[in-house]
């Protein structure tokens, strides 16, 4: 399954022990592929720097984490759906080119798309009922 989290679930991610960590595992294991893209990448960068002023090691160190596990997709085309927070159009954007089967965000503009050219948005507390298959727990 090719999949794009959203910014707030990478940033989730970056400041958390959870699910979103979870998630992340995902990827690192290869059960689903992490597609992300250049703008994503410098927003996650620059919110992890000045909004919650993460010293440049540890930032260079999560960024180069997520290269090393995602899919970094070139979008081509420009997408204007989300009137009201235009920056979100580029999850859109990323997930359109890399063929995303899923995008995985907090952010209520996109969770209220339901889905984008077949593609499949939801929260991430949902993610887990909706694909159960991905998050069985071992019983030991």
């Amino acid at each position: 399954m090719r999949v794009v989290f959203d910014t707030n679930v990478l940033i989730a991610n970056a400041l958390k022990d959870g699910f979103t960590r979870e998630l992340l595992n995902l990827a690192i294991t290869g059960t689903i592929d992490l597609l992300t893209s250049e703008p994503i990448i410098s927003e996650l960068e620059g919110k992890l720097k000045t909004k919650f002023s993460w010293e440049e090691l540890r930032l260079k160190q999560y960024i180069n984490t997520i290269r090393e596990i995602a899919l970094v997709i070139e979008p081509k085309e420009k997408i204007t759906v989300i009137k009201t927070d235009p920056n979100d159009n580029k999850i859109l954007e990323c997930a359109v080119a890399g063929k995303a089967n899923l995008i995985v965000s907090a952010d209520s503009d996109l969770i209220k798309l339901k889905s984008f050219q077949g593609i499949g948005i939801v929260h991430p507390k949902t993610l887990s009922w909706t694909f159960p298959e991905y998050f069985k727990k071992n019983k030991s």
